[in-house]
């Protein structure tokens, strides 16, 4: 909620004359307060095993920017107000040191980018739905979705069949990629030479299946254990903030979309990590960190330390 109306709750129910300058305050002390959590939690999601990803629009004043946000098993790091380029991909996940699978869309800033990769099926299926949609005269389109999705199932299944070994996995994902080269190439020989804009969405959606099974990026989730075939939960993460955006309750300022950064992904890491997120729960926690002088992430980041999951650096 905005900072005015933050204000109107607490003086409603609890009966709290906070001023909106107070309250700015307060959120920048708290922010300044949790800043080493925040960077706990980026290197705990740097050695993380798997990294959702996704971003949208956002912005600073009237400046376009963009809202990143990346979810591990148990971190939640939110970037607002950053560029959608190389430099904050690595400056989050630097390539010397996650070597976890990173599961995205297939937007260029992802592309050849992780040691393993996985891209979303539901932005692969939801273009092949739009032209089914769109077009119910091309029969083609809609026998393609049946058949893609058939595909998709199966794979699925594959996953999920914990009788599988590793070598029959990579059996069955052969099989699979055999299967989407014959449906794809079905298509694209039959590819007239001037295409309407939908054909060439069409066109241009084939490619893409064929170009990312090449990369072996569509059937990781197959192979590893824990990997999802999508990246829906980067995107539920986002809802929220889509909204304020839609709202106008973006970031006036660098230094707000920073402290908004640190704040949500404090808290978001949070719900994450606790078995109910309440507020009673998350006091109670944050209580423990003043008592005990550290809290849950450094726990979690010293705990990886000491389990030689991470090098220490050499001091000498």
């Amino acid at each position: 909620v905005s900072l005015d109306k933050a204000c109107r709750i607490l003086h409603f129910f609890c009966q709290l004359p906070l001023g909106k300058s107070q309250a700015d305050a307060l959120l920048r002390q708290l922010a300044q307060h949790w800043e080493g959590e925040f960077d706990a939690i980026c290197d705990l999601l740097a050695h993380a095993a798997i990294v959702h990803m996704d971003e949208t629009g956002w912005k600073i004043g009237k400046e376009g920017c963009s809202l990143w946000t990346f979810a591990s098993e148990l971190q939640r790091v939110f970037l607002f107000g950053c560029h959608k380029d190389s430099a904050t991909l690595d400056e989050m996940l630097p390539p010397d040191v996650f070597q976890g699978v990173g599961i995205s869309d297939d937007a260029a800033v992802y592309r050849h980018r992780f040691v393993r990769a996985q891209k979303c099926w539901a932005h692969l299926l939801r273009k092949a739905i739009r032209l089914a949609l769109l077009y119910p005269r091309k029969k083609s389109y809609q026998r393609f979705l049946d058949r893609l999705l058939e595909l998709y199932y199966d794979a699925k299944r594959v996953a999920a069949d914990g009788r599988l070994s590793d070598s029959g996995r990579q059996q069955r994902v052969t099989q699979l990629e055999n299967r989407l080269c014959e449906l794809c190439q079905t298509y694209l020989d039959k590819t007239p030479t001037e295409m309407k804009p939908h054909e060439q969405d069409f066109f241009n959606l084939l490619n893409e299946l064929v170009e990312r099974m090449l990369d072996e990026e569509l059937f990781t989730f197959v192979l590893v254990p824990g990997v999802e075939p999508t990246n829906n939960l980067s995107e539920r993460l986002q809802r929220t903030p889509a909204q304020d955006r839609k709202a106008g309750r973006t970031s006036k300022t660098a230094a707000g979309a920073h402290r908004r950064s640190v704040i949500v992904s404090v808290l978001e890491s949070l719900r994450a990590n606790l078995e109910e997120f309440t507020l009673p729960n998350v006091l109670h926690e944050i209580h423990r960190w003043m008592a005990d002088g550290i809290s849950l992430f450094r726990k979690q980041w010293e705990a990886m330390r000491e389990a030689s999951l991470v090098p220490v650096p050499d001091t000498g």
